[in-house]
């Protein structure tokens, strides 16, 4: 019974939580279109290019968790990194000099991975 009311409350925090997420994504969409208006009546655009994710972003429109990516390079190396003369060693494994490639900050194998970091956008300007 303790299971029943326990996943209940915890069906009712994650409801709170996405009527939140909900709410903000309504004020920032209003956002948007207030400056959308203020764009159209200004001749030049003002986006920016993020230096982290390299995508354009609109300053107006940047919040915390708004850029994702990944802290370290993308790259491999081989088990026989971990070779080793006793037994158990991969020296003589199957897959010994195959190169394992993942991302060397969260450990990835996806390399379109949309990144391990959640940051606000950060211009080559700032």
């Amino acid at each position: 019974m303790d299971f029943i009311l326990d996943s209940k409350e915890r069906v009712r925090k994650v409801e709170e939580e996405n009527s939140v997420f909900v709410s903000r994504l309504s004020d920032l969409e209003r956002e948007r279109e207030s400056h959308a208006t203020q764009y159209n009546n200004n001749e030049k655009h003002s986006l920016r290019t993020c230096k982290n994710c390299k995508t354009q972003y609109d300053p107006v429109l940047n919040h915390p968790r708004s850029c994702r990516f990944h802290t370290a390079h993308f790259g491999g190396e081989t088990r026989r990194k971990f070779e080793s003369v006793y037994s158990g060693g991969t020296m003589n494994s199957p897959d010994s000099g195959k190169v394992f490639q993942y991302w060397h900050c969260c450990g990835s194998e996806d390399p379109f991975d949309p990144g391990c970091t959640a940051a606000p956008h950060s211009s080559y300007d700032d």
